[in-house]
């Protein structure tokens, strides 16, 4: 046998050896706990998101899995501890919208395109709310005031870079009007001061609001999803109100580390859109105004290509900066 021939055939072996392990190792997995790393504080949607899925991951592989809290700069720091994670599947992480918007403004201290995407687990569309004693019933009654006196309205937001400040930002730059936007350190103050009339309108989730529209203390004028959220349905969307094409929303997906095995990957996205089709999750995502998607690792690996550039551009537009 030549020299030639035998090294292919030892890179065949080495090459078929590695395949086997992969294949136990996936026919293994899990065989320990998992954690899901969030990287927004507890208590918000991305934490409620992952105890509620972890909660069926566990019933169903028979392994705990331990949700761990890793906030701070818009959720890159949690990003940046999975990106680390040995990629053995046994560390997930939920990312969101802003993972896609800082890297536009701050270089961030891992490659976000070098994550292994699992699945989106929802879609989170913003709502334009109005305390309910204001006489704005429509998204044209807002744009033809904003265009009688530019700089005059004021609308909240959860805070810089925010799915809810982008939404706005958007809204100003596909209508040309001047609205002045106030990035607030999270989405209940925001929400107070719409409720207190500080300000005239607010941007943001349909879960702080949506208890606030049925008691008749706001009024909920468009959703930034292409179709009107389940949760909402009597709301149009701004495509509806006169904004055609307008579409800009939060969403939570599932990532692995880079190098995690493809067939780690697969079942961790089997496990998850297993948990997603219990009535109790799909319940719990209902009433926080989410969608539900549940795609595939290759169309999340494309939807959040697309995000990073769609958004990354977006954000140079407007010349955001980072806090």
């Amino acid at each position: 046998m030549s020299m030639r021939l035998l090294r292919w055939v030892w890179a065949l072996a080495g090459a078929m050896a590695c395949l086997g392990s992969l294949n136990a190792l996936a026919d293994d997995f899990p065989s320990k706990p998992i954690r899901i790393i969030v990287t927004f504080p507890a208590g918000g949607q991305a934490d409620v998101l992952a105890r509620v899925l972890g909660k069926y991951i566990a019933q169903n592989t028979g392994q705990p899995v331990i949700v761990e809290n890793r906030a701070g700069a818009g959720g890159m720091i949690g990003a940046e501890i999975l990106a680390n994670s040995p990629p053995d599947g046994y560390t997930m992480g939920i990312l969101s919208t802003p993972h896609v918007t800082y890297p536009a403004v701050m270089k961030p201290a891992f490659d976000p395109t070098a994550l292994r995407a699992i699945t989106n687990i929802a879609i989170v569309p913003s709502v334009l709310s109005v305390n309910a004693a204001s006489s704005y019933r429509t998204l044209g009654d807002i744009l033809a005031q904003a265009k009688a006196k530019p700089g005059v309205l004021t609308s909240g937001n959860a805070g810089n870079l925010s799915t809810s400040h982008l939404a706005m930002e958007l809204l100003k730059q596909r209508t040309g009007v001047d609205i002045l936007v106030i990035p607030y350190k999270g989405g209940a103050p925001s929400l107070q001061d719409l409720l207190g009339g500080q300000i005239d309108m607010a941007m943001g989730g349909p879960a702080a609001v949506i208890g606030h529209i049925k008691n008749g203390k706001l009024r909920a004028i468009a959703v930034s999803s292409a179709k009107r959220a389940t949760a909402m349905p009597d709301v149009p969307t701004f495509a509806e109100s006169g904004v055609p094409g307008f579409e800009l929303n939060e969403w939570y997906a599932l990532f692995a580390p880079a190098k995690t095995p493809p067939a780690v990957i697969a079942r961790l996205h089997d496990e998850v859109v297993k948990a997603l089709k219990e009535p109790e999750v799909r319940n719990t995502l209902v009433s926080m105004g989410a969608e539900p998607v549940a795609n595939t690792p290759a169309e999340l690996q494309a939807f959040y290509a697309d995000e990073m550039d769609r958004l990354g551009k977006l954000v140079k537009q407007l010349g955001l900066k980072a806090e």
